[in-house]
Formats: structure tokens, C-alpha cells, sequence
């Protein structure tokens, strides 16, 4: 199962360079960036799934978040639907360049669960199901 629609048709630098925060640091994926901008929107749309992006573009590993008013645990293509999409969508994310695509992967998906687990409040914390994966991937259901 995977996405079957890009996700990110709309992305352009140009276009998203206002939403994107710009993170300069060599190594892993860095838990307080993510954490941070998870916990600045501060939206609680109602919609039953939200979905953590992640793609490669020209200048490195990017996320971005969006929400759905459907979900199927079957069929990843609920993830194409942007019902909700915050004003700061997108997020460069803070990773060495030679880090693989399943590596960082999986390290968002534990900074996601961490980020969950800890019961703070964020728009994760306000509907029953967050995945988190790469466009034209299977997604991780991570609540």
C-alpha cells in the first residue's frame, strides 16, 4: 500500500520558502526541532487523521503536515486529502545528507511516539490517528 497521488503538487520553493523553517545542523534528525514545530501549531481542526510527510528535495529532507477528514488503515490514499494544512506546513529537517530514507524514517516515526507519549498538547494529541512516511511509501501508524 502506498500514496498514489503526490502529495506535495504544490510544493515550490518559491512558494513555500515563507512556511519553511530553515535549520542548519550536520547528523541525525534533531528531536527538539520537530518537537518544536509540532507544538507551534496550535490549530485543532476537526479531522480524524494527520499525516507527517517526508520527501527529498534539492536541498535536503523535508516534512510536511497535513489532515484528513478520512482515514483507512488499508489504503494510504486518505493521505492525499489536505483538509487541514497548517500555516507552517513544512519543515526542513536537520539531518546529515548521507543518511538513508529508512533511517530517517524511523527516526521521526520514535520522535513522533515520544512526542505522543508524553501527553503534552498538540494537534497529535487531538485526533485518533497520525502516521508519519514518505510520499509514494507505506505509511507508519503511529497512534
Amino acid at each position: 500500500k502506498h500514496v498514489g497521488c503526490s502529495l506535495r503538487s504544490d510544493f515550490s520553493p518559491h512558494v513555500c520558502a515563507p512556511y519553511l523553517k530553515v535549520i542548519s545542523h550536520e547528523g541525525i534528525v534533531v528531536k527538539s526541532e520537530i518537537e518544536a514545530w509540532i507544538k507551534q501549531i496550535k490549530e485543532r481542526p476537526d479531522v480524524i487523521a494527520i499525516n507527517i510527510g517526508l520527501f527529498q528535495s534539492e536541498n535536503g529532507f523535508q516534512a510536511y503536515l497535513v489532515g484528513s477528514n478520512e482515514y483507512d488503515p488499508e489504503d494510504d490514499d486518505w493521505a492525499c486529502n489536505e483538509d487541514f494544512v497548517p500555516t507552517t506546513k513544512y519543515i526542513d529537517l536537520p539531518c546529515s545528507q548521507s543518511i538513508n530514507w529508512e533511517s530517517l524514517q524511523s527516526d521521526v516515526v520514535s520522535i513522533i511516539k515520544e512526542l505522543l507519549s508524553s501527553n503534552s498538547s498538540t494537534i497529535l494529541n487531538h485526533v485518533p490517528n497520525v502516521t508519519v512516511g514518505f510520499d509514494d511509501a507505506e505509511l507508519v501508524s503511529v497512534k
